[in-house]
C-alpha cells in the first residue's frame, strides 16, 4: 500500500494545477448544455483525444525527453489526470460551442486557454522544459483547434454510403 501511495506522486510541486484544472474541465464538459455535440460525439471525442494526448506525451515527453511533468520517474495521479482529461475536455467543450460563425473566435479563445494552462503548469513548477518551448506548444494548439478538431468533427459526422 505504501508503494501505491508513493506512485501517486502526491508530493510533486504544482500538482494542484493539473488536478484542479482537470476536475473543473471534466465536470463542466459533462454537465454543460449540449449544443453542437451529441452524447455519442462527446464519448468518441473523449476517447480519440485522450488517446492522442497519451500518444503525444509518450513520444514527446518520454521518448524524446523534451519535458518532465511532476516526478520525472513516476507516472503519478497528476500526469494521469492532466493527459486523460484536460485535452479531451477542452476538445469536447470547443466542439460543443464552435459554430461556422464563431469558428475563428473559438479557435483563438481555446488556443489562449491552452497556453494559459501551459504557462500555469510551468509557473507552478509541475511542467519543466527540457527542449520543449512555448512556440512548440503554440504550434500544437493551433494545429489542434484549427485543423485536427474540425477534421475530427467532419469525420465523426460523415455518413458512410453503405449505412
Amino acid at each position: 500500500m505504501n508503494a501505491f501511495v508513493k506512485n501517486l506522486d502526491l508530493t510533486s510541486k504544482g500538482l494542484w494545477v493539473p488536478m484542479t484544472f482537470s476536475i473543473l474541465l471534466l465536470l463542466f464538459a459533462l454537465f454543460m448544455k449540449k449544443k453542437q455535440l451529441t452524447w455519442r460525439e462527446l464519448y468518441l471525442t473523449y476517447g480519440v483525444f485522450g488517446f492522442i494526448a497519451w500518444m503525444l506525451d509518450s513520444i514527446t515527453g518520454n521518448m524524446f525527453d523534451f519535458y518532465d511533468v511532476g516526478n520525472a520517474y513516476i507516472l503519478g495521479l497528476g500526469d494521469f489526470m492532466a493527459f486523460s482529461f484536460i485535452p479531451s475536455s477542452l476538445a469536447v467543450i470547443f466542439l460543443n460551442f464552435r459554430t461556422e460563425k464563431n469558428k475563428w473566435f473559438m479557435a483563438v479563445l481555446f488556443i489562449l486557454i491552452s497556453m494559459l494552462f501551459y504557462w500555469g503548469t510551468k509557473w507552478a513548477g509541475y511542467f519543466r522544459n527540457k527542449g520543449w518551448s512555448d512556440i512548440s506548444s503554440l504550434v500544437v494548439f493551433i494545429l489542434a483547434y484549427c485543423l485536427i478538431l474540425p477534421l475530427h468533427l467532419r469525420i465523426m459526422r460523415h455518413r458512410d454510403r453503405n449505412n
